[in-house]
């Protein structure tokens, strides 16, 4: 998978990814690690399967890998992890071989995996609603030592195991 490995061999997410190791370094909740990419990007593709998506496994892979790039900015200068993520995947993409309507949908899925940005399950959609779905479902607030204190409402955090 060639083209994931210019994403994460690439200079600039590495370079994001260590800035947002560093300003998670004491961080008590999820954290947006290495480990929480690779959990979304395998529960996206539990997904995919199970709903016969038709989604090429390292286009899901490579929206997981970037849909939290956009941390450093927002711990840098507060703007929207989104929406900065969108910004920096589409640098880091224009290095990679995917094809343009590829990046477009990966930049998509970025920009739009949180909060009600969200909201058609049609699929022209399809990866941007598996994306959000596997970044919710990748958190284990059943088993969090923290859960008692996290900001997630008690309807939205994890209670069990699902994938």
């Amino acid at each position: 998978m060639a083209r994931l490995e210019a994403i994460y061999r690439d200079e600039m997410w590495l370079s994001c990814m260590a800035e947002i190791e560093a300003a998670e370094d004491e961080r008590r909740y999820c954290k947006h690690d290495i480990s929480h990419l690779m959990d979304v990007a395998r529960i996206a593709y539990i997904y995919s399967l199970e709903e016969d998506l038709k989604l090429a496994r390292d286009v899901i892979y490579a929206a997981a890998l970037l849909h939290d790039i956009g941390r450093s900015a927002e711990y840098r200068s507060g703007v929207s992890h989104d929406e900065a993520g969108a910004i920096a995947a589409a640098e880091i993409l224009s290095r990679s071989h995917f094809t343009e309507n590829e990046r477009a949908a990966i930049i998509n899925s970025i920009r739009n995996h949180r909060g009600s940005n969200c909201v058609s399950e049609d699929s022209s959609n399809a990866l941007q609603v598996i994306i959000k779905r596997a970044d919710k479902q990748s958190r284990l607030c059943f088993a969090c030592e923290a859960s008692e204190t996290c900001n997630w409402s008690e309807e939205k955090k994890n209670h069990s195991i699902e994938y």
